[in-house]
């Protein structure tokens, strides 16, 4: 029933809450996709005591959610698809190639979330957390949320922290690779809700930053997260690359 409810609400849209994930349209939904055949006493009473105790667990199961697995082994292969192609023997080089990381792979990013058939529903949800007041700290749904961000930020801080290491550079004191995972999936977060309603915003802004000055094609995003690097990055002195296998 959770797993039917998710997919159900991802084919129809969450509306303005989980209300829309009926015991029956559930049960025709499950039935239609799955040929499986439920009844209200399979569930009430045996597993929820009434609807709204069903949509309040489909809630946090929502909230839950956590595709950052996928996503960072996406992420990952860009990463190192760009560093393969990278001069790392002059800061230069590797600077040029901190900007390269940026437009490529925040450009995949913000098409992979845009995309995505979980997001819009899990933002959905955030969003009626966040309107919601007086809650208790021990909430479902926001215990869901934070579960599902810390999960993010674990998988996501991995793959920043071995490309900053392997390109010679390191988070300024006090900050740290957290910090920096942070802030780059707020803005993500950010820069896709506006492109699910100003697309044409958020794409193809020319930069000069190809060989000898050619322009290239940006995202706003891509443009941010360069702008987060230079705030958090720093060379490492004396630092001098190593072979490096992929």
């Amino acid at each position: 029933m959770i797993d039917g409810g998710i997919a159900y609400l991802i084919d129809h849209g969450l509306g303005v809450g989980t209300e829309r994930a009926t015991f029956k349209s559930v049960f025709d939904y499950i039935l239609d996709t799955r040929d499986i055949k439920l009844h209200y006493a399979s569930v009430l009473g045996r597993i929820w005591a009434d609807q709204a105790e069903y949509q309040a667990d489909l809630a946090a199961a929502i909230g839950a959610i956590d595709a950052s697995a996928n996503e960072y082994e996406r992420t990952l292969g860009q990463l190192i698809a760009v560093i393969r192609d990278s001069d790392r023997s002059t800061p230069q080089g590797r600077w040029d190639a901190v900007t390269q990381l940026c437009r490529v792979v925040g450009e995949a990013n913000l098409s992979d979330l845009t995309n995505s058939p979980e997001w819009p529903i899990w933002v959905g949800i955030w969003a009626v957390a966040a309107s919601s007041h007086n809650v208790s700290p021990n909430d479902p749904i926001r215990t869901a949320l934070r579960a599902s961000y810390d999960s993010l930020t674990e998988n996501f801080s991995l793959a920043y922290a071995w490309c900053v290491e392997i390109l010679g550079l390191r988070f300024k004191a006090p900050l740290t690779v957290r910090h920096f995972t942070i802030s780059a999936t707020a803005l993500a977060e950010g820069c896709v809700l506006r492109n699910t309603v100003a697309s044409e915003e958020m794409h193809d802004i020319s930069r000069p930053t190809g060989p000898e000055g050619t322009d290239e094609a940006w995202t706003m995003f891509s443009i941010g997260l360069h702008a987060l690097c230079r705030h958090f990055l720093e060379e490492i002195p004396g630092w001098e690359p190593q072979p490096i296998e992929f």
